[in-house]
């Protein structure tokens, strides 16, 4: 009798899909990376091969492989960020498209080009097209890991929450130094902690003070009575890039802590 194996640790890591001015940015990106790697944590992140996001992405499967890395991507964001995989959605569509008029009669694939045979319009270049849309997939693959295409930004958002929240102990959510969609990526994590759809820590990883004026603007918010005292722990701050596992897993075993008391009050009652 064979017992399933858990899910692996899963790390959400949230960045720019640029480098950044200051050399630091991508240097913690592989640092952190590094520090996923010697403890087997697995990388969820936004999909993308350029900036920080390539940056954390190709050192953790350089050093972990590729299954360790899974990346979520909207359909709309594919040419930009993974344009092989662009290129295969366009193509089965196409296929799709072909399909359809291999059932025309024939006078109407003359009219729509079709003149190979079989109804099959040449290119050419004896299939190869399909061959290099598929080799430029496997390339991306095997340099950045897998990869789930999501219909759009929020399910995107909420398929890197669901492999978060059912991986193994000290799985949580990262910021790293990003722009606007890295912050609205973060501040969804922090939202859907504190309404209860998943029970994982998130920080932000404060390279050179970068969440500074973040962290400031939320104790102004504490202090004017528009976040909750008790909304303070959910977000931590993190310095050093060492820190970021440890503070991810005892946030996790507070949190285990704290439904395992819960559990025995109501045992008791």
């Amino acid at each position: 009798m064979t017992s399933s194996s858990p899910n692996p640790t899963r790390i959400c890591v949230f960045c720019g899909s640029s480098p950044g001015a200051s050399p630091s940015h991508v240097a913690a990106a592989r640092a952190l990376a590094h520090s996923m790697h010697t403890q087997s944590i697995h990388l969820v992140y936004g999909g993308g091969t350029t900036g920080l996001m390539g940056a954390i992405a190709r050192t953790l499967v350089k050093l972990s492989g590729k299954d360790a890395v899974t990346g979520v991507i909207p359909s709309s964001l594919l040419g930009q960020e993974r344009p092989g995989e662009a290129q295969m959605k366009d193509l089965k569509g196409k296929e799709k498209e072909k399909e359809k008029e291999k059932k025309l009669p024939g006078n109407w694939r003359r009219r729509i080009g079709m003149t190979g045979s079989g109804g099959e319009k040449s290119s050419g270049k004896g299939g190869q097209g399909p061959k290099k849309d598929e080799t430029a997939k496997l390339l991306l693959d095997e340099v950045y890991g897998h990869v789930l295409i999501a219909e759009d930004l929020q399910a995107r958002k909420k398929k890197m929450m669901e492999l978060v929240r059912d991986g193994g102990p000290g799985s949580g959510f990262v910021a790293l130094s990003g722009g606007t969609g890295t912050i609205d990526e973060l501040f969804e994590m922090v939202s859907w902690n504190q309404m209860g759809v998943h029970s994982k820590g998130v920080c932000v990883l404060n390279v050179d003070g970068f969440w500074d004026g973040v962290l400031d603007w939320i104790e102004k918010a504490i202090e004017e009575e528009f976040v909750r005292e008790k909304g303070r722990p959910i977000l931590g701050n993190v310095r050093e890039v060492g820190d970021v596992v440890g503070w991810l897993r005892v946030y996790d075993e507070d949190r285990a802590k704290e439904r395992n008391k819960k559990t025995a009050g109501l045992s008791k009652s």
